[in-house]
């Protein structure tokens, strides 16, 4: 793990006040824990990676419900969903105000071809997009983290969307643990 290696700024970036309004992404900002934005990536990380290092092969592919994408389709939807977080970021925090559409997240997990990929390698490509999303935002100017910009139906702020991540995976792994992995115990008994 190399990002792990990597140490926090000098620069604290912390959450974003409960008072400001970042529209579809409240639910994410408003899920992570009050601390420092390089921390809360990392232990993040290491959450998700243990969630799934611990899961057996057929609760990688266990779908609690027809239509519902299985743990595998989850962390590919993480994995495109951090690139395009970052996406946005970089550009927000580059004064581009230029609205980016909404990607198809059925589309992207659909064609992944998951079949082909083995969880090792989908989890090495977390790991190496978090590492990608820690050194951006380590390395923004702090002008930059509160850069604002058009996102869905909301302007939103680089910081924003830097705690929009970290809460985006809390929301996932919750309901791995609310819905898949109750539904799973229940299948196997």
């Amino acid at each position: 793990m190399y990002y792990s290696t990597i140490q926090s700024s000098v620069m604290n970036i912390l959450p974003p006040p409960a008072t400001q309004d970042f529209g579809f992404y409240n639910r994410y900002v408003f899920k992570t824990p009050n601390t420092d934005l390089i921390h809360a990536l990392q232990d993040n990380w290491k959450e998700l990676q243990k969630m799934y290092l611990t899961a057996s092969d057929e609760m990688i592919s266990f779908r609690y419900d027809t239509g519902k994408w299985s743990m595998k389709e989850i962390l590919q939807h993480l994995i495109d969903g951090e690139r395009n977080f970052c996406y946005r970021a970089m550009r927000i925090s580059r004064k581009d105000q230029t609205p980016i559409p909404v990607y198809n997240m059925d589309s992207f997990v659909t064609n992944a071809h998951l079949e082909t990929k083995e969880l090792t390698v989908l989890l090495k490509e977390m790991e190496l997009a978090r590492m990608v999303t820690i050194n951006m935002f380590q390395s923004m100017h702090p002008d930059m983290l509160e850069e604002t910009g058009p996102a869905r139906d909301a302007i939103v702020s680089v910081r924003a969307i830097g705690f929009a991540i970290v809460g985006h995976t809390i929301h996932h792994m919750d309901v791995i643990r609310e819905r898949y992995l109750t539904a799973f115990s229940t299948y196997n008994t």
